[in-house]
């Protein structure tokens, strides 16, 4: 499957005229939350030559193809390979203001194409804002809550699984003060001591369960999981931010990808027009 995924990525290259910096997996495969029939979710980073940035028209800055299970274009509901990809301009914004689906695209270890170890790791690991990263999470977790089991007309581990991801990862931040990790069932680990330990047991045999291809078996409720994420909600949280961001390293990986070095810049070039 990794040869037939970097195949479509390369094609994605020719047709937009871009270079992927590198392409992941971020999702149920990544999470190890997956089944036999999950879908890939292929994420990269692109970037554009030079002067298709020294533009008027703004080039497109996201780019998706979805695909069935014959390679071919598909709409992304009910597709095998969904891809979706940043230009790198937005995508080191989002990464500088510590969003939580950039950090985990450099962390995720399923790598289809390039290489994203890239110098910011270490840095953004190391200097995220950890009130950003939690409410993220955090809202993640009630909304999906809120949208698919108490709204919800069919309710499945899936979403339930969603849902306790997105508070166990807030709960991971905001102890730690680190990234949570990729997959769940080390959250949950590292975690374990300080859940009760129906909670831990119940997650433990859900996750097994989706693994056997259960994911969208409906079930009525988990009251376990619902009293736990109630109380989670309610609590109160207090946060002393970071200091900012050095906003000169992310420039400096941006031009080394682009080629570009500061001392050909001139704006005296850029002087009155007579």
């Amino acid at each position: 499957m990794k040869n037939e995924i970097v195949k479509l990525l390369k094609k994605l290259e020719k047709e937009y005229n871009i270079s992927i910096l590198f392409a992941v997996e971020n999702g149920s495969r990544a999470w190890g939350m997956d089944s036999q029939d999950s879908d890939y979710d292929i994420r990269f980073v692109f970037y554009r030559p030079l002067e298709e940035y020294i533009t008027l028209n703004k080039p497109e800055d996201v780019i998706t193809a979805a695909f069935d299970e014959k390679f071919q274009p598909h709409e992304v509901r009910d597709s095998l390979i969904d891809m979706c990809g940043f230009d790198i301009f937005k995508y080191l914004k989002l990464l500088a203001s510590s969003n939580p689906t950039t950090i985990e695209w450099l962390n995720t270890p399923i790598v289809y194409l390039g290489d994203n170890n890239i110098e910011l790791k270490s840095y953004i690991n190391n200097n995220f804002s950890r009130k950003k990263l939690f409410y993220h999470y955090f809202s993640m977790a009630k909304s999906n809550y809120k949208l698919y089991i108490v709204e919800g007309k069919q309710i499945t581990y899936k979403k339930y699984l969603y849902s306790m991801r997105g508070m166990l990862n807030a709960e991971y931040v905001y102890v730690f003060d680190k990234i949570p990790p990729l997959k769940l069932e080390d959250t949950l680990a590292e975690l374990s001591a300080l859940l009760p330990d129906n909670v831990v047991s119940g997650l433990k045999e859900v996750i097994g369960l989706k693994s056997q291809g259960f994911e969208k078996e409906t079930v009525l409720s988990i009251p376990v999981f619902d009293a736990f994420l109630k109380s989670e909600f309610d609590k109160t949280y207090t946060f002393v931010d970071k200091q900012g961001v050095n906003w000169r390293l992310f420039d400096k990986f941006l031009q080394n990808c682009l080629g570009v070095k500061t001392s050909d810049i001139s704006p005296a070039k850029c002087g009155n027009i007579d």
